[in-house]
């Protein structure tokens, strides 16, 4: 082993220290830090052999961190952002269900109106709101049914 490929896997191992990463993610960490393509390479291989990098432990990790903030389609977009593989994606979604967007849904909502009531909002207001929702990935039905639950709850 030449000192280039071990200062690499050093390197690599150092970054997973601070944060776990994927197999893109840190492959572009490395290839920044000026190491060449071979030690890339090597350093990936030695950090993948003892199981510091798992596309799917890492999406497990990351919808389940981010699950009641996001929408589904918000957290695929920013998997593969991060390289993460669609089939990886869709494998880490398996227990992932309705409620958990429903529960991401209303905690965006009520972020949105900040105390407001819905019932007392204009039109165009409560347009803004849904396509505001809508852009952030949540369906139109969905929205549209949290907004009811919303509006009947207020006093």
């Amino acid at each position: 082993m030449d000192e280039e490929n071990k200062k690499a896997a050093e390197k690599a191992m150092n970054l997973l220290l601070v944060q776990d990463r994927t197999k893109k993610e840190l492959q572009e960490r490395l290839y920044r830090a000026g190491f060449s393509e071979k030690a890339v390479a090597y350093a990936l291989a030695y950090v993948m052999n003892f199981g510091y990098i798992d596309d799917l432990r890492y999406a497990e990790n990351y919808i389940s961190f981010h699950k009641d903030t996001r929408s589904k389609k918000e957290l695929q977009y920013k998997l593969i952002q991060k390289g993460v593989p669609q089939e990886t994606i869709s494998e880490a979604f398996f227990s992932y269900n309705k409620e958990d967007e429903d529960t991401a849904l209303r905690r965006q909502l009520r972020k949105r109106l900040r105390g407001k009531r819905l019932s007392g909002m204009e039109f165009q207001e409560k347009n803004k709101l849904i396509s505001y929702l809508a852009r952030k990935g949540y369906a139109l039905p969905a929205i549209r049914r949290i907004l009811q639950e919303q509006e009947a709850a207020e006093p």
